[in-house]
């Protein structure tokens, strides 16, 4: 016979073979763990898996695929009896080791009850992926092993098979093996302990339990059982081999060939027989005969009587033959008797086969033959039939089992049963034998299982072997499973331990600071000393000196001419300072830090003091500023949420809109962008649009002219172009993905306009920026050329990855000045363009379509135009420092537009600009200088009306009078302006003296209007004879002059003088509104003069309307004529009454023409002017502003000198007067005591002038 190990190879027979293999599953995170995979059997013993001295050990099962596989285990449980339960066994579909959580959990401890000793086997089914066996600690058990009763080794283990089975077409061998587990497993099963095995595919006896014998040797009753729905059956062994031919492990052996026939004829008996084979180490016999017989040569002997002995042996058989048509007779039955001498006579009748009911009796005889006898004939043992009259006892039978209960829950692990009954035993028969009722495991529907905790494992050793450490203990959540809860609570737990204190090394401290050195020259030594710090619990002591010493002032004492004196500068004392060395003194009360001047030497070795530099000044509000913003950062990092920070930002615009005081006001400001971009960068705090506002502001404010000198200090170690991109392109990044939702942002301010678009990827478009018809957008942005297009494809081609979800954002800047106020120009070169950077986030890898990007040109006179892009990659890098970047000219390429415009087309992203040559006799300086034909406009204007004021000086005692002094005002009002103009031109990198221009210029342009108008009301106070008035007389002035000065102080005062001079010119900004207050008085200015020039006019043609007299005269009418009196003049000669009414109604003629033509000609100036000076690359406005100008000088002297009487008569009078002052002639100038001939009108303006002075 076979051993079990044999019969369970057959396990291993399937389609799909797979091979055992043990790996480490950190599912647990325990010492030792046996993943089992890819086996259908297996067996392994409790001591292999879980040794005596382990602890935590676990053994694991990997179901290939729980929807095509079933798997089933049989524990064979310790004979001993365990203190504790430290064998958990359940299983799971997943473990999640980040949250130490098994999920689909469900435990097999109240199916196994491994530490219940009242089964032997224990049995169990699982539809998961994975099945565990762990050892666990007990709670409140601290020491591991758990201890076991008795102590004997063997008593301790158990052991465990397992079958892994299909659940379609599942292998007649597994099958085998599971309905067997299925009988045994029901057989001891009750209410307290169910069956675990709920359902199988195969299709097993009905659950019928079969006695010990049959169940180990796979015997069964029933032959046609063998085989049922096409499965074989393992509990049937009708053969010793089944159809396939595989043999089993018990049972008989093959029958025996069948032996010789007892006859010849007449009808003989054939027999054979077997031999049992029994299960080793086992008492079992088999069931039934060891001896069977058939009957054989059934013909009829022949007549002659004769007989034919076969054999000489004590068994003899007759060979009679007997004819085929015989009956068939049985053996044992008797055979007809025939009478032979030779035979002996028979034994006598046996007993009775049964002691109850019916049996056999056997009998039997021996044939005694010799050389002459004859042979024997007729059977040699007889059967019949015999009755006992005992009743045989009747044993007791089973019924068929009922059918299945139902489920004792209807979720979750229930349990069902069924019932036989017996048919009780008769006549002392034995009664029924096995179970009257089986109880198996069931579970019909999932139910929603809460996780729960697991025991928290022991604490870990400590961190530290000495001081301070830390110890861990963690736990797992089972579950949930099917929808519960999940656990709640952390899986990990920590505790500070502390062993001992650690010993503590002797520690230097810090050394202190050098000491003054022993010689200010020539060589000197510096001492330093430090404290050692300990030892304590038996440390170390300091190892090294406490003192230190070095050699200072080694350089040479230095001569007279090589140290820079003590001097005075600013309220600064500097005291004497050798060359090479830098002086520092304490930065103003406003601020803290130093103020740093160096003492250097020139070229001929003299030394000197450089100017001062405060990049180490900061003020006191950048810098509260500035801490404040590092404590928000510091709060952020940490995960806090700070509030104040909008509140911050509004600070830092208000303080910079003045400007910084210090360079240092620079850098600290910088400081502060970069960390607020941190803190937007994290998710603790989202900024608001008042925030992304204010940040751009405070930008722009930094970009302002007042900070230019700022910013040339600040270069030197601080802030360049490219720290200043970066930190814009940061902020772009930040925003543009905290935005919620896709749309275009727009920051507009004074010197940079930023734009982020955001955009999905498949729903991307062609970005045009700036968008000048955005609302709010500034002029100078509105009016400028320069412009970017991003085409979409750049946002969908070069990418990594890209889907419907992907996002980009998309940063455009136009800044203003940067060139300027970062120095960016060369000798030889000039940045030709204001800036414009392109920035897109995801970053491409590649750009299929170039950027396009139009600038217009700052500079005339410039050439070889080349567009150019910030590469911070480009530059050289000192051994401390990244690269500082610089211009280059490589990935963009140059398409000139026209004279003034040029496109690039690039193909990567950065800031762009346009770099130009100067020409050989061109410089940055030249370019500042006016243009010929603003210098020959003002020129001829103002050399004019400068030969009108020398004419008027030299005849000023024949022609005083307020109309001509209004005029000489009028005059020196245009020349100041024209001044103006060209000063202006030279003076735009100079923020202060270019304020100063514009508002001198604003108060002049308004002065030449008002003078204009002072004229006209003049004229108008002449005809009416309101002019003997002095109040009004001295309104002139204030008019005049007083006027513009109070709109000019009310301007500068509301705006605080910004937009008084701008980066390219000296004049009012067009942006803002500010140039309205010029153009406003200007035009309110026009619309009186011409009110006052209708009523003038009306006045003098309707003379004949004036009845007063002293009117009349005013205007140039005289009551009674006087042509037949004379006036005679001592150096003019004879001037008659009636050439002076002449003369005066031509001056009021004169005045009221003057209004009518050089009104509209001197706005005309002005606006050609203004054009000009804002726009200096317009040939065409310099050349209307030099024509108007001239034109304006000509026509001021045509109407005031030329063609005015009065002015000829004086010259003609002060050439006479030369003449007799020459001959000798010192009289009066007219007879009869007269002093001056003048007329009515003259003599008030004498008058006035001479009360006012």
């Amino acid at each position: 016979m076979r051993s079990i190990g044999s019969a369970l190879n057959l396990l291993l027979v399937s389609p799909l073979y797979f091979v055992w293999t043990v790996v480490a599953l950190d599912l647990a995170q325990t010492p030792c763990t046996t993943l089992v995979q890819g086996k259908f059997f297996g067996y392994f013993s409790s001591f292999a898996v879980f040794p005596l001295n382990s602890s935590l050990c676990s053994w694991i099962i990997q179901n290939p695929d729980p929807r095509r596989y079933t798997l089933y285990m049989k524990i064979l449980k310790p004979t001993g009896v365990c203190d504790h339960q430290h064998i958990r066994t359940y299983q799971f579909d997943s473990f999640l080791e980040s949250t130490r959580t098994y999920l689909g959990m469900e435990s097999f401890d109240d199916v196994l009850k491994l530490c219940d000793g009242s089964t032997r086997y224990a049995f169990l089914q699982s539809n998961k992926q994975f099945l565990q066996m762990k050892q666990t600690a007990p709670p409140g058990v601290e020491s591991w092993p758990v201890r076991w009763k008795p102590t004997k080794a063997q008593e301790r283990d158990f052991s465990v098979e397992y079958l892994v089975v299909g659940n379609r077409n599942p292998s007649k061998a597994a099958c085998q093996m599971l309905c067997k587990w299925l009988d045994t497993c029901l057989a001891i099963s009750s209410s307290s302990h169910p069956c675990g095995i709920m359902q199988t595919p195969c299709s097993c006896s009905g659950g019928e339990v079969l006695d010990q014998a049959s169940e180990i040797l796979g015997l069964t009753r029933k032959k046609e059982d063998c085989y049922k729905d096409g499965i074989y059956l393992e509990n049937c062994m009708s053969s010793p081999k089944d159809s396939s031919g595989v043999e089993f492990l018990g049972g008989w052996n093959p029958w025996s060939a069948w032996g010789d026939c007892t006859k010849d004829c007449g009808g003989g008996l054939q027999t054979r027989m077997r031999t049992c084979k029994p299960l080793p180490n086992e008492g079992l016999v088999c069931e039934g005969v060891l001896e069977e017989g058939r009957l054989c040569n059934r013909k009829a002997c022949n007549t002659n009587g004769r007989y034919n002995s076969r054999s000489q042996s004590l068994r003899s058989t007759d060979n009679r033959k007997r004819e085929d048509t015989d009956e068939l007779q049985h053996y044992g039955y008797p055979a007809p008797q025939i009478g032979d001498p030779a035979a002996e006579e028979w034994s006598p009748w046996s007993v009775c086969s049964t002691t109850c009911g019916e049996g056999w009796q056997t009998r039997t005889r021996f044939c005694v033959s010799s050389s002459y006898s004859t042979q024997c004939s007729g059977p040699l043992r007889e059967q019949r039939q015999c009755n006992n009259s005992a009743v045989c006892p009747v044993h007791g039978t089973w019924d068929e089992w009922s059918p299945w209960s139902l489920c004792s829950s209807t979720c979750g692990r229930g349990y069902r049963d069924r019932t036989r009954t017996c048919k009780p035993p008769q006549f002392g028969g034995n009664p029924c034998e096995g179970p009257e009722k089986q109880t198996k495991f069931c579970n019909i529907a999932l139910c929603p299982v809460d996780g729960n905790w697991n025991e928290w494992s022991s604490w870990s050793s400590c961190s530290a072997s000495c001081s301070n450490g830390t110890q861990q203990r963690t736990r797992e959540c089972n579950g949930p499973s099917y929808g519960g809860a999940e656990c709640q609570g952390h899986w990990v737990e920590t505790r500070d331990c502390f062993l001992r204190q650690c010993p503590v090394d002797g520690k230097w401290q810090a050394w202190g600071v050098w000491g003054s050195c022993t010689a200010t020259c020539g060589g000197g030594t510096q001492k330093r000393d430090r404290v050692c710090y300990g030892p304590f619990f038996g440390g170390e002591t300091c190892q090294g000196p406490k003192e230190e010493y070095k050699q200072c002032n080694d350089r040479k004492c230095p001569e007279p001419h090589e140290i820079c004196d003590e001097e005075s500068l600013a309220s600064v004392v500097w005291k004497e300072t050798p060359a090479g060395d830098a002086a520092a003194v304490r930065c103003p009360r406003n601020a803290t830090g130093l103020i740093l001047r160096r003492c250097i030497l020139d070229e001929e070795g003299i030394a000197y003091w450089e100017p001062p530099t405060y990049i180490k000044c900061v003020s006191i509000d950048y810098r509260n500023i500035q801490m404040m913003t590092r404590e928000h950062l510091a709060k952020a990092q940490r995960g806090l949420m700070g509030d104040g920070l909008s509140e911050v930002l509004q600070n830092l615009v208000e303080i910079s809109q003045d400007g910084t005081s210090y360079s240092g006001d620079l850098l600290s400001t910088i400081d502060v962008l970069r960390n607020m971009t941190e803190i937007f960068r994290r998710a603790y705090h989202s900024p608001t649009s008042g925030d992304v506002q204010n940040f751009v502001q405070i930008i722009s404010n930094l970009l302002s002219e007042e900070n230019r000198d700022k910013w040339e200090e600040a270069q030197l170690i601080g802030p360049n172009a490219k720290e200043l991109f970066r930190l814009v392109e940061d902020f772009i990044d930040v925003i543009g993905f905290r935005m919620k939702d896709f749309r275009d942002s727009y920051q507009v301010t004074d010197n940079l306009v930023l734009g982020i678009h955001k955009l999905p990827a498949n729903a991307a478009t062609d970005i045009t920026f700036p968008m000048k018809g955005w609302r709010g957008m500034v002029d100078w942005a509105k009016n400028s050329e320069d412009k970017v297009t991003v085409s979409k494809s750049i946002l969908s081609s070069g990418l990594a990855e890209t889907d419907d979800s992907s996002v980009f954002v998309v940063g455009t800047v136009l800044y203003r000045n940067v060139g300027n106020i970062l120095s960016l120009q060369r000798n030889s070169t000039v940045l030709n363009s204001k800036i414009i950077s392109v920035t897109v986030k995801p970053f491409p890898r590649s750009l299929l379509t170039p950027l396009e990007i139009e600038f217009s040109h700052l500079y005339n006179g410039t050439t070889n135009q080349t567009c150019i892009l910030w590469d911070e990659n480009d530059g050289k890098a000192s051994a401390s420092a990244s690269p500082p970047g610089a211009w280059s000219w490589r990935g963009c390429r140059t398409v000139p537009l026209d004279a003034s415009r040029t496109k690039c087309l690039c193909d990567r992203l950065s800031a762009f600009a346009i770099l130009a040559q100067l020409s050989p006799d061109m410089n940055m300086e030249k370019v500042l200088v006016p243009s010929v034909t603003l210098i020959v406009g003002c020129g001829v204007s103002s050399l004019t009306l400068l030969l009108l004021i020398i004419i008027y000086v030299s005849v000023w005692r024949y022609i005083r009078s307020e109309r001509s002094v209004i005029l000489i005002n009028f005059c020196l009002s245009i020349i100041s302006s024209n001044a103006l103009i060209l000063i202006g031109q030279t003076q735009t990198r100079n923020k202060v003296i270019c304020t100063l221009v514009a508002a001198f210029l604003h108060f002049f342009f308004l002065s030449s209007f008002c003078w204009v108008l002072t004229e006209a009301w003049q004229s108008y106070m002449a005809v009416t004879g309101r002019l003997r008035n002095r109040i009004i007389r001295k309104r002139f002035l204030c008019l005049g002059w007083g006027l513009p000065a109070l709109v000019v102080a009310i301007s500068v005062g509301f705006t605080k003088a910004k937009g008084y001079g701008t980066v390219n010119y000296c004049w009012l900004s067009l942006e803002g509104g500010l140039l309205y207050a010029f153009v406003g008085p200007a035009a309110a200015v026009v619309l009186v003069n011409m009110v006052i020039g209708i009523l003038v006019f009306n006045k003098l043609v309707s003379k004949d309307g004036i009845t007063d007299k002293k009117l009349k005269e005013r205007a140039g009418q005289m009551a009674v004529p006087l042509y037949g009196m004379t006036l005679k003049c001592s150096k003019c000669g004879v001037v008659s009454s009636a050439e002076v009414s002449a003369t005066a109604t031509s001056n009021a003629m004169a005045s009221l023409w003057s209004s009518c033509v050089v009104l509209p000609l001197l706005a005309l100036t002005w606006m050609s002017a203004v054009l000009a000076i804002t726009d200096r690359r317009s040939a065409l406005f310099q050349i209307l502003f030099a024509v108007f100008d001239s034109l304006e000088g000509f026509v001021i002297v045509m109407v005031h000198c030329i063609l005015r009487r009065e002015v000829q008569d004086a010259v003609k009078c002060r050439v006479v007067d030369r003449q007799e002052e020459g001959n000798g002639d010192s009289g009066g100038s007219f007879q009869n005591g007269h002093a001056q001939l003048m007329t009515d009108f003259e003599k008030d303006v004498d008058m006035a002038c001479r009360s006012d002075g």
